[in-house]
């Protein structure tokens, strides 16, 4: 797999950005949640009582008997008013008419949905950066392998010389053993950075969100990647590109839209409501299902206003609140620019140092290389040691392991500074 398609491979199965798309969702059903407020809400409810002892009622006595005193005391009679049985079905149906509130939120519903969406892109730059970086390791140390591979390889052709210079007299035997010592630790070097491979492919598949018991082939060179120069003026960075400016914009623009909510709150809003049914009432259970002759229809409509007055001066002291987080939030914008023009130098500075390092490391080992092979020309040729030999392998070695630490901190400080200038993930 290329660089790209890991990437691909990376967006589709991190469980990080999962988790974001899943957000998303979220924030698109909370919106239609919102919507559905201003739907018209439609219940239906039914009820049936029994009421095993009907409650009394208090009548004058003359109700009773016209010719009972003017100041007689009442008579309790129960069943007069309530019946045994009654039974009621019917539907209620409101409709907001006018809310400032919902109108707020309905723009707020919409924003948070932006906000979840700049929420899955800092997942993609979080894992382009982690998964970026793991394939330049794994690319690096195959690299590594691959020059020992031809320092061992050398090195054998070198021995098997020795070996029949040393048989026909003409060589020492402390001249072998210092080459095969110099053999062994290259070998033992060459077994390191071949696991070295094993876990940088390991770490590559856990950043790519790829099951562990998968095979991952990457493939491609370093040598795909060029390093360019950077100027020396640093560049300045565009805040808006950087994911984390607009996610503080959205934010932002969150707490304005909640202010807004609050100097709704001091609007009246209206609604209308309508409820129709039907009823029954009855001594026998019996009669509740006689539908046509004793069940009786009912029906209401009208509209609600309500009109705040005086709340205690609670939305007064909520908008200030608002306008205060707003000042807040106005700082936080402040430290974010200056916090991106820092990563930003700070990046190009790293970059430009590890490039010059990378140009001297590359240097060195160039010129390692040649003093390895004027050492063996020399030792054939009976004008030098063997200990010229090893001293150049050790000195090869150590400026092929520098030279490769400082292409890995180059290819890192590439990734820093397209993050730090937004352009880590391009659109």
């Amino acid at each position: 797999m290329t660089l790209q398609q890991c990437l691909e491979y990376a967006y589709t199965n991190s469980a990080t950005i999962q988790k974001s798309l899943l957000d998303e969702q979220i924030a698109k059903a909370r919106v239609n949640e919102t919507i559905g407020i201003g739907l018209p809400q439609i219940n239906g409810s039914a009820s049936l009582l029994y009421n095993f002892e009907l409650a009394p009622n208090f009548l004058p006595a003359n109700f009773f008997d016209p010719t009972a005193p003017a100041d007689a005391d009442f008579i309790a009679r129960r069943g007069i008013f309530s019946p045994k049985f009654s039974s009621s079905a019917g539907i209620t149906i409101n409709q907001i008419i006018f809310n400032g509130s919902y109108l707020v939120g309905l723009q707020a519903a919409q924003t948070y949905t932006q906000l979840s969406k700049r929420n899955t892109e800092t997942s993609k730059i979080a894992t382009a950066e982690n998964v970026t970086k793991a394939y330049f390791s794994l690319l690096v140390a195959k690299e590594r392998v691959t020059l020992l591979d031809n320092n061992l390889s050398r090195l054998d052709s070198l021995l098997k010389d020795v070996r029949a210079l040393n048989k026909q007299g003409f060589a020492e035997n402390l001249d072998l053993n210092r080459l095969e010592v110099t053999a062994n630790n290259l070998r033992s070097e060459k077994n390191k950075v071949d696991r070295l491979i094993q876990l940088s492919n390991e770490l590559l598949k856990f950043q790519m969100g790829m099951p562990a018991q998968d095979q991952l082939d990457v493939t491609g060179s370093i040598r795909d990647f060029q390093l360019e120069q950077i100027p020396e003026q640093n560049v300045k960075a565009d805040y808006k590109s950087r994911i984390e400016y607009s996610t503080l914009e959205t934010g932002i623009a969150l707490s304005e839209l909640n202010k807004k909510n609050v100097r709704s709150g001091y609007l009246p809003n209206l609604v209308a409501f309508g409820q129709m049914g039907y009823q029954t009432g009855t001594k026998y259970f019996a009669n509740i299902g006689d539908f046509k002759n004793r069940w009786l229809g009912y029906g209401t409509v009208g509209l609600q206003l309500n009109v705040p007055i005086f709340d205690g001066l609670q939305k007064k002291y909520k908008v200030q609140q608002s306008n205060l987080e707003l000042l807040k939030l106005e700082q936080d914008r402040k430290n974010l620019e200056k916090a991106i023009d820092f990563q930003t130098n700070q990046s190009q500075i790293t970059l430009r140092n590890a490039l010059e390092s990378l140009e001297i490391q590359k240097r060195n080992m160039e010129l390692a290389k040649e003093v390895v092979r004027v050492s063996q020309i020399k030792y054939k040729q009976g004008v030098g040691t063997s200990s010229d030999i090893v001293t150049a392998e050790s000195a090869v070695k150590e400026a092929e392991t520098n030279y490769y630490a400082s292409l890995y901190d180059a290819l890192i400080a590439k990734v820093d500074l397209d993050k730090a200038l937004g352009k880590l993930i391009k659109n």
